[in-house]
């Protein structure tokens, strides 16, 4: 499961990295609250 995470990870900062690239307010705002949200499943505990 924790290569899947690292997998969904690296997706993530290169969409950001996309996202970033361009210059529109909404894409560098849902961008980085995606990125957020990716981290944030990444770390979050499996029970």
């Amino acid at each position: 499961m924790k290569g899947i995470q690292i997998e969904l990870l690296g997706i993530g900062i290169i969409l950001l990295g996309i996202a970033l690239s361009t210059s529109h307010f909404w894409a560098y705002t849902l961008g980085v609250i995606g990125f957020c949200v990716i981290a944030a499943g990444c770390f979050w505990k499996n029970s």
